[in-house]
């Protein structure tokens, strides 16, 4: 339905959702994040320096970092991170640099097949722009 839209269009025709609405103060899924899980969605943020130069995935930060975050297990999972797999691979980005992410909702705790990272919230089948 949205394949022939530009990402700039398709970010305005779906659900804008930010990091701090993912949760509620006791960390577990707000009601917009189950309401949302499953559909497309567009999230602004930093991406984390990548592990790899040649990646199909990153990690969105709500604020520019320097490393990657994901040493941690599920139970100390960060709340401002979203583990991100793309529908193909684009260029990284300066860490420093706001973009803006459309892509799949998936929320609760997953092991990453190729990569081993666990997360908590996920966007698949992504794509990126800088804003």
């Amino acid at each position: 339905m949205f394949a022939c839209l530009p990402l700039a269009a398709l970010a305005q025709a779906i659900a804008r959702i930010r990091m701090f609405e993912l949760y509620k103060p006791d960390l577990s899924f707000s009601d917009l994040a189950k309401k949302l899980a499953g559909k497309p969605v567009s999230i602004q943020g930093f991406m984390a320096p990548h592990l790899k130069v040649e990646s199909d995935f990153f990690v969105l930060s709500n604020t520019p970092v320097e490393t990657c975050p994901f040493c941690a297990s599920e139970d100390q999972w960060i709340d401002t991170i979203i583990f991100v797999r793309m529908k193909k691979r684009q260029e990284a980005v300066r860490p420093g640099e706001l973009i803006q992410v459309v892509g799949r909702l998936e929320i609760g705790p997953q092991t990453d097949a190729a990569t081993g990272f666990v997360s908590r919230v996920r966007l698949t089948d992504a794509s990126y722009q800088r804003p």
